[in-house]
């Protein structure tokens, strides 16, 4: 006789599936402080830009491909936070992120605007005439977004 092995849901939704994207753990998230305003979807980054190294690991910032300090991307906030708030961050798994113009297998590095994910440029120029800014794939869009709001998953970088 077969064994059933049944997905046990630890929560509920609103829609046909039955569960939202953190149920049964299929999302990772950490919390951190932040320091500098962060709003729900940014791509945030540790500060390295801290003092004290435990505070580098400990304090996030915008991600930013324009500042030396802020491009080490280790997800998505989770919520609103101001100077000095805790902030819960996606550091693996499915959320909503802020998002440049963007179709579902889009790739997403940070970018130059502080906190928005950019569309990964995958080109090949022999003769050298171009350059490509090639920072770590932080997600993958698993959707087009909507006024720059998008479903996401975030792959580990923390």
């Amino acid at each position: 006789m077969a064994t059933q092995n049944l997905l046990q849901r630890l929560d509920t939704a609103a829609n046909t599936t039955g569960s939202s994207a953190d149920a049964s753990d299929r999302r990772i998230e950490e919390v951190f402080i932040a320091a500098e305003a962060i709003t729900l979807g940014d791509a945030v980054a540790l500060d390295m830009s801290q003092t004290a190294d435990s505070d580098k690991a400990l304090k996030v910032v915008k991600a930013d491909s324009g500042t030396a300090t802020d491009k080490l991307c280790i997800g998505i906030a989770l919520v609103d936070a101001a100077i000095g708030d805790n902030v819960r961050v996606c550091i693996r798994g499915f959320c909503e992120a802020n998002v440049a113009t963007t179709v579902a297998g889009d790739l997403l590095q940070i970018g130059s605007t502080a906190g928005q994910l950019a569309v990964r440029t995958v080109a090949v120029d022999e003769a050298g005439a171009a350059t490509f800014d090639l920072y770590p794939i932080v997600a993958i869009a698993a959707e087009a977004d909507t006024s720059n709001i998008a479903t996401v998953y975030v792959y580990p970088q923390f």
